[in-house]
């Protein structure tokens, strides 16, 4: 008897600590089994107390209805705690029913819906990753989807993925998100995207992505022009960017260069403050000592997060320097007179043409 004491007494304390209110069926079911538990527990303890009384009397039948009115009598008046605790959880449990009820009742009833604004703006920058919220609140067992609204074209409905392009993937995350993770984001990703979840009337949510993208330059001509020997500065800019690029690689033609060796080295100057005071613009700078011949060539700046630009880039020997800069200049300008004679003669014949 007393194993089932220890037993009924911790199945009490359990579902005294459980009776926090829980969700619809899983709190009826709780409340259910607690009830079912203490029956148990009290009954037995009844029957062990009656079978004591009839022990009692079987060694002396004059005494055994005294005997088992004086348990009887000394068991109520002693209050046993397990006994008390019992009816007090009962007593509980009893309370919590209607509410579990009217939970189990309206628990069925309840639809999903999405917690947030109808219409929401995300900006990301390109060749970054792009997530898209959405957070649905008591969806039980249905179904988060989304379109993208361009084309009407489903990409995913829960986990599952409905296009060829890897780029796009489903994730649910804790609070309840189901994000639509878009890698390596491009411009033409940039447009409006739907969450749906299938209900009668579908519950919906747009998102709005718009994607920047930086502009890269190499300040001065497209084509340099410089004496061998001299040393050599080109300057990479980049404007418009959300964060700096994290680097800047430089390449000669298809070979990379190294940040710094004995003949060139590069410098990254990041969060500079524009000159029209809109944002900030990152410069990397490669700089060549001592130009050879052999430094001839295309060199390209290649940001960490922006598209890449290029120079060409002209080393000229001794005197040749000058006499190429200044044939070049007068071949232009030459090219330059010999476009505008033409213009005037045709000019010059129209009007002969109309007298």
């Amino acid at each position: 008897m007393r194993s089932w004491k220890s037993r009924s007494r911790s199945d009490m304390q359990a579902l005294e600590t459980r009776t926090r209110p829980l969700p619809g069926a899983q709190l009826t079911q709780l409340l259910l089994g607690g009830i079912l538990c203490l029956s148990i527990a009290s009954h037995t303890q009844t029957s062990a107390e009656a079978a004591g009384g009839r022990g009692s009397g079987g060694v002396g039948a004059g005494t055994s209805s005294s005997s088992a009115a004086s348990t009887a009598i000394s068991s109520d008046e002693s209050g046993d705690p397990s006994a008390a605790t019992a009816f007090s959880s009962l007593a509980q449990v009893s309370s919590l029913l209607p509410e579990a009820s009217a939970l189990s009742a309206t628990s069925g009833l309840v639809e999903p819906y999405l917690d947030g604004y109808a219409t929401s703006n995300v900006t990301t920058q390109i060749g970054t990753h792009a997530y898209l919220p959405c957070r649905v609140k008591q969806l039980g067992n249905k179904s988060v989807s989304w379109i993208r609204l361009r084309d009407g074209h489903i990409l995913t409905v829960d986990r599952a993925v409905f296009i060829a392009d890897q780029r796009f993937l489903a994730i649910k995350q804790p609070d309840k998100y189901w994000t639509l993770q878009i890698k390596y984001v491009q411009a033409r990703d940039a447009g409006s995207y739907e969450c749906q979840v299938s209900t009668e009337p579908k519950v919906s949510a747009r998102v709005q992505l718009q994607v920047v993208v930086p502009r890269t330059e190499i300040l001065g001509e497209p084509d340099r022009y410089v004496k061998a020997g001299s040393n050599v500065v080109l300057r990479c800019i980049v404007r418009g960017a959300l964060e700096p690029p994290t680097f800047i690689m430089w390449y000669h033609g298809a070979e990379q260069l190294a940040a710094d060796s004995r003949r060139h080295r590069t410098q990254l100057d990041p969060n500079l403050p524009e000159a029209s005071g809109e944002g900030q613009s990152t410069i990397g700078s490669l700089i060549i000592e001592s130009a050879k011949k052999r430094d001839t060539g295309n060199y390209t700046c290649s940001p960490s997060n922006s598209p890449s630009a290029t120079v060409t880039l002209n080393i000229i020997n001794g005197e040749s320097s000058a006499s190429a800069v200044t044939s070049s200049a007068a071949t232009t300008r030459a090219y330059a007179l010999s476009i505008l004679a033409l213009l005037l003669s045709v000019i010059i014949i129209g009007v002969g043409h109309r007298t």
